[in-house]
């Protein structure tokens, strides 16, 4: 063994997974604020060893949201690195990078009433997530998605376009912008 110095590990890129849950043309989104800036965000999170993407987006649109969902299918890959970007939370590290797979996903029937209004589905009452940053859920209606800033942008693109794209289409890529 050396008694040479080791030099500090990088942080490795995180991988999460995120759901754009659709119900009745509204997409279920987190809200969040910084100081004078409200914004919404994709419910999703970290993979845990063991567990496949899939898996992780429903365990954690579960915990964030209380809503069960099924996952449809893989839509969109997004690579993020937090030093790149001057909108990036307050409450982000800057050496924050995730690769993040986005799942198109619908409520999970056998766990809701579909003939519900988006916004009596599920239930969560806003969470202090460690960071400062204080979340809760809301049902958008697609129609209004211009209205509000959505982290990352692509994802109000997305869907104030054709959406969701045809299977055909495969994972898009959401490059860094």
């Amino acid at each position: 063994m050396s008694d040479a110095p080791q030099a500090p590990r990088k942080r490795r890129p995180a991988l999460t997974a995120r759901a754009i849950v659709m119900q009745q043309d509204h997409v279920l989104l987190l809200a969040a604020s910084d100081p004078g800036r409200p914004w919404f965000f994709l419910p999703g999170g970290h993979v845990d060893h063991g567990e496949t993407l899939a898996e992780a987006c429903v365990r954690e649109v579960l915990e964030e949201t209380g809503v069960n969902i099924v996952i449809e299918r893989p839509l969109y890959l997004r690579e993020f690195i937090a030093e790149k970007h001057q909108r990036r939370s307050q409450h982000m590290p800057s050496k924050h990078h995730v690769a993040a797979l986005v799942f198109l996903a619908s409520p999970d029937p056998s766990h809701h009433d579909l003939a519900l209004p988006p916004n009596k589905i599920g239930a969560f009452p806003g969470d202090a997530d460690g960071s400062g940053a204080v979340h809760s859920m809301r049902w958008v209606a697609r129609k209004d998605i211009a209205q509000i800033e959505i982290m990352p942008p692509h994802v109000a693109r997305a869907l104030s376009g054709d959406f969701p794209p045809p299977a055909s289409a495969g994972i898009q890529f959401w490059p860094e912008d």
